[in-house]
């Protein structure tokens, strides 16, 4: 014998699946906020370690000739920038888990109240 689904478990299963698509989406924004910080990162450190006054950046197709101190500021800033919205992003990941396991609790509390 089929029978449907309570308009309840409906609601808190449409909500879940609501839940687990923005999941998705900040795993995928702090993954490439990763990669970003990787690569400024790794900027940053081959920076340091020249002994060259001045650096050079592509802007438009032009290199451009900066100081040195400029561009490391500059890059010390961006990492602690991306380190935020990364940190940002794993508190709202642990959030919506939390959040997930609650409405999954949610959802067996209603099904199994009733006879399958």
């Amino acid at each position: 014998m089929r029978r449907e689904i309570p308009p309840r478990v409906q609601q808190l299963l449409k909500q879940l699946n609501d839940m687990q698509k923005t999941y998705q989406n900040i795993t995928l924004q702090k993954q490439q906020i990763e990669l970003s910080l990787i690569e400024t990162k790794n900027a940053l450190e081959a920076i340091k370690k020249s002994d060259d006054k001045y650096v050079y950046r592509i802007v438009g197709g032009v290199f451009i000739r900066l100081d040195k101190e400029e561009v490391l500021n500059e890059l010390e800033e961006t990492v602690k920038i991306l380190q935020t919205r990364v940190d940002i992003l794993s508190n709202q990941e642990k959030k919506l888990v939390e959040d997930m396991k609650k409405i999954e609790e949610d959802i067996q509390k209603e099904m199994g109240g009733r006879p399958q």
